[in-house]
């Protein structure tokens, strides 16, 4: 009789240990602090961009 092949279950990608979930956790917020701060700094560039545009065009008319 053949040997049965021994069958190797992984554990599925939802159940990660507890350390790898809070270290994908902090990833996670690290980017989105960094996009939120990065479209809050592009926020302001535009702005400052109409309101100088707008300084411009009320001196000239």
């Amino acid at each position: 009789m053949a040997a049965r092949k021994r069958i190797v279950k992984k554990r599925p990608q939802y159940r990660l240990p507890k350390a790898e979930q809070e270290m994908e956790e902090l990833d996670l917020k690290k980017v989105k602090a960094k996009v939120l701060e990065e479209l809050a700094e592009n926020q302001k560039k535009a702005n400052e961009w109409l309101d100088k545009e707008l300084d411009k065009n009320l001196k000239n008319p």
